[in-house]
């Protein structure tokens, strides 16, 4: 702290001081400034800096704003304000045409800052709670929205299973009616293979019959035959036996000739030694249209 040199005079004239209209303005006499110096600007750290960092910036050389880049600077402020004042017109009167909206601001323009500053707050907060309301509407509509989705897509699954069941349930209803439908064809099949069997039995058996009938057939032909054959013999025999009866030559004949057993119509008869044509007819056979 400094002592000043002057305060022991003060202190002096302070104890004699006399109320005397005379004596008031009494010259005094001053310690020489030498005797106040105790350090140079250095020592007090008073040293003057004579670098000049805001040259560029458009200041003095004091480094004090220039009176043009003040203008400048209260242009851009008034400038700021008129865009706040506009801002606040805005959201004052949505959707008011342009005139509306600069009248409003210019009579904003005559508020301070401080009332401009915590009108944009104001309105800025209210924006923000109206936007986290409709935020909040919008998240809660999206809930509904997926809840909704998420019941479409049970409903979706749901009728999915029911088709996918109703696919399977036909399927197993193909399946069985292809099963049916293979039994019934085998069946139709053994009972065609059975028909065919049956068929080709009783066309054997008719070939058997036929057969038969044709053997008998031959048989009875054959027989025929032999039975005419053997008329033929007995008639050319009984024509001789005749001849011999009549002419008597039953003692020149050779007595070699014998007559056996013949078959006549399927019967064996037995031959007569006396009278061959006794067991042939009835009655003696009427000859005489041959002789």
């Amino acid at each position: 702290m400094r002592q000043r040199l002057s305060w022991d005079e003060e202190k002096v004239a302070e104890i004699s001081k006399k109320a005397d209209p005379y004596t008031m303005n009494q010259e005094r006499s001053n310690p020489p400034v030498e005797k106040y110096k105790t350090g140079d600007p250095s020592a007090w750290a008073e040293d003057q800096n004579k670098s000049t960092p805001w040259a560029t910036e458009g200041r003095t050389e004091t480094g004090h704003p220039a009176p043009a880049r003040e203008a400048v600077v209260q242009a851009r402020k008034l400038e700021d304000k008129a865009l706040k004042c506009i801002t606040i017109a805005q959201r004052m009167l949505p959707g008011a045409v342009d005139t509306i909206i600069e009248d409003q601001a210019t009579e904003l323009m005559f508020l301070p800052e401080r009332a401009i500053m915590a009108t944009l707050q104001r309105q800025s907060e209210l924006a923000t709670k109206i936007a986290a309301e409709k935020e909040e509407e919008v998240k809660e509509d999206e809930k509904e929205a997926a809840k909704k989705e998420e019941e479409k897509e049970e409903v979706e699954a749901a009728k999915k299973e029911e088709e996918k069941e109703e696919v399977e349930a036909a399927k197993k209803e193909e399946e069985k009616e292809e099963v049916e439908a293979a039994k019934k064809e085998e069946k139709e099949e053994e009972m065609k293979d059975e028909k065919e069997a049956a068929k080709k039995e009783e066309e054997e058996k008719e070939e058997v019959e036929a057969a038969k009938k044709d053997e008998e057939k031959e048989e009875v032909e054959a027989a025929k035959k032999d039975e005419e054959k053997e008329e033929e013999e007995v008639k050319e025999a009984s024509d001789k036996d005749l001849l011999d009866i009549l002419f008597d030559t039953a003692e020149i004949m050779p007595q070699e000739v014998k007559l056996g057993a013949k078959k006549l119509s399927g019967l064996v008869k037995k031959a007569s030694g006396s009278d061959p044509l006794a067991g042939l007819w009835a009655c003696p056979p009427d000859v005489s249209d041959a002789f």
